[in-house]
């Protein structure tokens, strides 16, 4: 019951902050543009790219011009309909003529509304630090990869700022190298690249790409 009530809590905070939500992020990254490097570390030829906890959609929508098609999943509501909005017809689509269609689903992180093997790329950006149970969410992740698929983890790296369990809902003040390495071999998942970028507010980020073990990279 502790743990649905969390659930809740987070849904919610999300959905009261979800107009301010793409200019609460560039607040902290500055000129640093995440959905151009989400979009470097898709493999070519990708048939199904997959954004977990999409929000309203920015880094879908650069994806959406190096895969097939593009499946945006995010629990919060108000969040896929931002997203909806940005996409226009496209969203749901299976094809639209100016890029891959887009699917937007809601569900929860550790339970994703996807099949087994279903993407070729899957990423998680900025969003392991506001779940109660981030491993859960990387099994999930690597669950609904195919064998040699590609993933992209980008998280902050540990600090002290208390400030952002307040302004942005954090549950956790950033992740080690080690302990998303750890997580994401736990889960079956081999990192192959890891780096450390600095943005604003004092704080850092990691970009921890990896596959899928039992096919070629």
């Amino acid at each position: 019951r502790i743990i649905e009530e969390r659930a809740l809590k987070t849904w919610q905070f999300f959905n009261s902050i979800a107009e301010d939500w793409d200019e609460l992020n560039r607040e902290v990254l500055g000129d640093f543009r995440l959905p151009e490097a989400v979009r470097e570390a898709v493999p070519d030829g990708c048939g199904i790219a997959v954004d977990l906890g999409c929000g309203t959609g920015e880094v879908l929508e650069r994806l959406r011009g190096v895969s097939r098609e593009v499946i945006g999943v995010d629990g919060s509501p108000r969040m896929l309909e931002l997203a909806r909005r940005r996409f226009g017809r496209a969203s749901d689509a299976e094809d639209a003529e100016d890029g891959a269609g887009v699917s937007l689903r809601i569900g929860e992180l550790d339970h994703l509304p996807l099949r087994d093997g279903e993407a070729d790329f899957a990423c998680i950006n900025l969003v392991l630090h506001h779940l109660s149970h981030p491993e859960a969410a990387i099994r999930e992740m690597a669950r609904v990869l195919r064998p040699g698929g590609v993933v992209l983890v980008t998280d902050f790296d540990r600090h002290q700022d208390e400030t952002m369990r307040n302004v942005y809902g954090d549950r956790w003040l950033g992740f080690t190298r080690e302990e998303l390495t750890t997580a994401l071999k736990a889960a079956g998942l081999e990192p192959v690249d890891c780096r450390r970028r600095e943005v604003k507010m004092g704080l850092a980020l990691h970009l921890v790409l990896a596959r899928k073990r039992g096919g070629a990279f």
